[in-house]
């Protein structure tokens, strides 16, 4: 056998790293222009919408338990502000509608594992909310208030006057619940639908009922007892509500946006809102007098 001279080997090994760092430098532009072929691939191929659109109907998800925004009317068909809403989407769209009804606090989870392809239930754009869900072009703009016994409104001048205050909440997942307990309230939550909240607030087991002004104006309207009042100086948590769509879900946000748009300029949006709460909700409040979520 032969022996290499050091000279001889120090060439070859030079030889093979050359030609080693040459077809590294190659698999790595390659795998730099197939990872950026496939990243475009996975953004040109994101089929939320294309799926919706082939299956020709989309899924809602609401309770039909929160008036005026989704509930049963008298011959028990859904309806309300938003759901009637997200009829008028579909059908801009050209898509039949299909509503799931669930508790308030499984829309979201519902939303997450793909059992809906739409969350509608008058839902708050924050941050939170953000980091999993997409929002679509907001469509009702107001704030929190309170329901109170009448002969209590002078007693709250500013949602600061809830420190300590026993107060009735829908659920204890909503923003209504989150401004309570950062403003020190009291909170209880009730599944049973705002009558058993309104009757323990005339008999003295809770001191207010929180919710979106709009919300509760149409409430007392609705349970027509004079011994309830809304406490108007009291306004908190201005809120941009909107459709909710898996995070990610771009193609189907972008043909929501559009439509929603469409029907905020067209005056739809307005024409539901004065319909179902009374006045039109599609312009932002003025928040200078309006305490933020955070209790500040």
């Amino acid at each position: 056998m032969k022996k290499m001279s050091f000279a001889g080997l120090a060439m070859t090994s030079l030889l093979v790293m050359t030609a080693c760092q040459a077809v590294n430098e190659d698999n790595n532009e390659t795998g730099n222009n197939d990872g950026n072929k496939t990243n475009e691939s996975a953004a040109d191929e994101e089929s939320s919408w294309a799926e919706v659109e082939e299956s020709g109907t989309l899924v809602v998800g609401t309770s039909g338990t929160y008036a005026p925004i989704t509930f049963m009317d008298e011959n028990n068909e859904l309806t309300g502000f938003e759901v009637e809403l997200a009829r008028e989407v579909a059908e801009l769209l050209d898509l039949e509608i299909e509503f799931s009804t669930m508790d308030f606090d499984g829309i979201l989870p519902a939303l997450r594992n793909g059992q809906i392809d739409v969350a509608a239930h008058d839902f708050a754009i924050t941050e939170e909310r953000l980091e999993t869900f997409d929002f679509v072009t907001p469509h009702k703009y107001s704030y929190g208030s309170i329901i109170v016994r009448d002969e209590d409104v002078d007693a709250f001048d500013s949602a600061y006057d809830l420190e300590d205050v026993d107060v009735a909440l829908g659920s204890l997942t909503s923003n209504y619940a989150i401004f309570a307990d950062n403003i020190g309230a009291n909170g209880t939550a009730y599944d049973g639908g705002t009558e058993a909240i309104l009757r323990d607030v005339i008999n003295g087991n809770q001191d207010a009922y929180l919710n979106d002004y709009l919300v509760l104006q149409r409430t007392l309207d609705e349970f027509g007892d004079d011994r309830l009042a809304v406490a108007t100086d009291v306004k908190y948590h201005a809120t941009e509500s909107a459709m909710a769509v898996l995070k990610g879900n771009t193609s189907l946000k972008e043909q929501l946006d559009d439509a929603v748009q469409e029907l905020i300029d067209n005056g739809t949006v307005a024409s539901l809102a004065e319909e179902f709460l009374g006045e039109d909700v599609s312009q932002p409040v003025d928040e200078s007098e309006v305490v933020s979520l955070d209790g500040e």
